[in-house]
């Protein structure tokens, strides 16, 4: 599919799609860089890479297809570092969980032609971090939300949109503003809800949580993802998280009031609408 494809950041997502680019034989040469000497040397005894850099510009020169897989918040600096160097063309995508300031800036840096930058966001990940939990099963048959924009090349957009299929995912195009908008109640919400419900109950004796049955290790689970990784991706995508905390707490004050004054059918409604909302989500497993 391509001479040369370079992943920027080798991490959970970066490695699983480097591992499925090799097992796919999408392309002749797989570049990777990586921020730290020690992640480097790791690459380097993969047989799904051919090529390690320490430089941004090499791990780039000449490659035909980019995929920077670093948190959200670096995204666009390294973009900005590595426009000059691209040969004229290449296509550029991301795996961030925030889309709109990233494609709005994305269109502000100088190009003179030389890329085709379109958002990607793989709907495939982990509470677990770091290339040592990477696979190529992660990304089979997941969802990958692709945001193009109103300055979106249609043959660019299908290419990135086959890249994505190739490696068995399914890709839906969606603007990135709506993305976020979705985003924000599908996944930051519940990361939120999940690390706050952590985070309230810390006062429990450690050895005392062994008594804790398969709801809160199911609630919580998500709460075990990189606090630094997150407050990146919280920061990035505010304005639509806090509209969906505002519907969160207005639920949460209706249930809370209905216990105070022992409302059990209005108690039962909310129940019985999270149930059927959790019925709705079992259906796309």
């Amino acid at each position: 599919m391509y001479n040369s494809v370079s992943i920027i950041g080798p991490g959970l997502l970066g490695a699983s799609i480097a591992m499925s680019v090799h097992e796919k034989k999408l392309a002749k040469e797989i570049h990777l860089w990586a921020r730290n000497e020690e992640k480097r040397a790791r690459c380097l005894k993969n047989h799904w890479c051919d090529y390690v850099h320490e430089s941004l510009e090499n791990a780039v020169k000449d490659s035909d297809f980019i995929v920077l897989c670093t948190p959200v918040d670096s995204i666009i600096p390294i973009l900005k570092t590595i426009a000059p160097y691209l040969t004229p063309g290449t296509l550029v995508t991301d795996v961030g969980s925030v889309k709109e300031s990233i494609c709005f800036q994305a269109k502000t840096i100088p190009n003179n032609n030389h890329f085709h930058f379109i958002g990607s966001h793989p709907m495939a990940g982990s509470e677990k971090s770091g290339m040592e939990y990477a696979s190529a099963k992660l990304l089979k048959q997941a969802t990958c939300i692709i945001t193009p924009t109103e300055h979106t090349e249609p043959l660019a957009l299908e290419k990135v949109t086959q890249f994505w299929s190739a490696l068995e995912m399914h890709p839906v195009h969606m603007a990135p503003e709506s993305h976020d908008s979705l985003i924000a109640k599908i996944s930051h919400l519940p990361h939120i809800v999940a690390s706050i419900l952590a985070a309230s109950i810390s006062d429990i004796p450690d050895a005392q949580f062994q008594y804790a049955g398969g709801g809160l290790k199911d609630t919580t689970r998500v709460a075990g993802g990189s606090p630094k990784l997150w407050q990146s991706i919280l920061s990035q995508n505010s304005d639509q998280i806090l509209k969906a905390i505002d519907q969160f707490e207005k639920t949460l004050e209706t249930l809370k009031n209905s216990l105070a004054s022992q409302d059990l059918n209005s108690l039962h409604k909310i129940l019985n609408e999270g149930q059927l909302v959790r019925k709705t989500i079992e259906k796309f497993k």
